[in-house]
């Protein structure tokens, strides 16, 4: 069985009680972390050894998805047992855009525990029993979402994006699409190719036939129940609130 596990459900920043964008994805004792955003490794040692994390996929180079990478280095480096390399997919240019805010004497062994590989659009992952699918998010800056699949399971994640073809394409009848519904529709206008609000965030589950939609992302300020309760006008499906912890079988 597969399972999503919740350890960073706000966007943009940390809110009371929500760490920023983190996923666990676990099948067959693989451990899949999709970001890595601040205050995520917390609730991670909550569930699970850092040690144990096998693969982290990050979307995109925004802090709130990737400023706990640093913690799993340091975790990963210092721990008990011993240290253990971690395989970092991510976007061109990660290794180096992340190394260089750390100290020079640290950026060796920074590459050698976090292997660095680099993720596009198109490619297909296979991680243990796990096959990663990516496609182009709709963001400012070089961003991806992903379709993990395992056996008969799927899962949907949109990263941060706005609405956009090829996200329908990621949820395709997806057991779970895990999706971008940063902002309520009546406090825009917002700004175009950033996010999604929780109507454009059903809308788009509705297009892509998903059997659940999971929102997330949703800015600290906001209420994520009013944020699911507006996908709910345009997604007859069921709707959870991602919730830090909150544990989600796929099937």
């Amino acid at each position: 069985m597969t399972t999503l596990t919740i350890l960073g459900s706000a966007g943009t920043h940390p809110g009371p009680g929500r760490a920023c964008s983190s996923y666990l994805v676990e099948a067959d004792d693989y451990r899949l972390l999709l970001d890595c955003g601040n205050g995520s490794l917390a609730n991670l040692q909550r569930v699970a050894d850092v040690a144990d994390v096998d693969a982290l996929l990050l979307s995109h180079l925004h802090p709130d998805h990737f400023a706990d990478v640093y913690g799993l280095y340091y975790a990963r480096r210092f721990h008990p047992s011993g240290q253990s390399p971690v395989d970092v997919y991510a976007p061109p240019g990660a290794e180096a855009f992340l190394g260089q805010l750390l100290p020079a004497d640290s950026r060796e062994s920074f590459a050698r525990l976090c292997r660095f590989h680099t993720a596009a659009p198109g490619a297909t992952l296979e991680l243990g029993p796990l096959e990663v699918t990516l496609f182009a998010a709709r963001h400012p800056v070089e961003a991806l979402a992903s379709r993990v699949r395992q056996g008969d399971d799927v899962l949907a994640y949109s990263g941060d994006s706005a609405d956009t073809p090829e996200l329908v394409d990621c949820a395709r009848d997806a057991d779970v699409f895990l999706c971008d519904a940063t902002w309520l529709t009546a406090g825009g206008p917002y700004p175009d190719g950033v996010h999604m609000t929780g109507r454009q965030a059903g809308a788009l589950a509705a297009r892509a036939g998903a059997g659940r939609l999971v929102v997330t992302h949703v800015y600290p300020a906001l209420d994520p129940v009013q944020v699911a309760a507006e996908a709910a006008g345009a997604f007859g499906g069921e709707i959870m609130v991602a919730q830090d912890l909150l544990r989600v079988p796929l099937s």
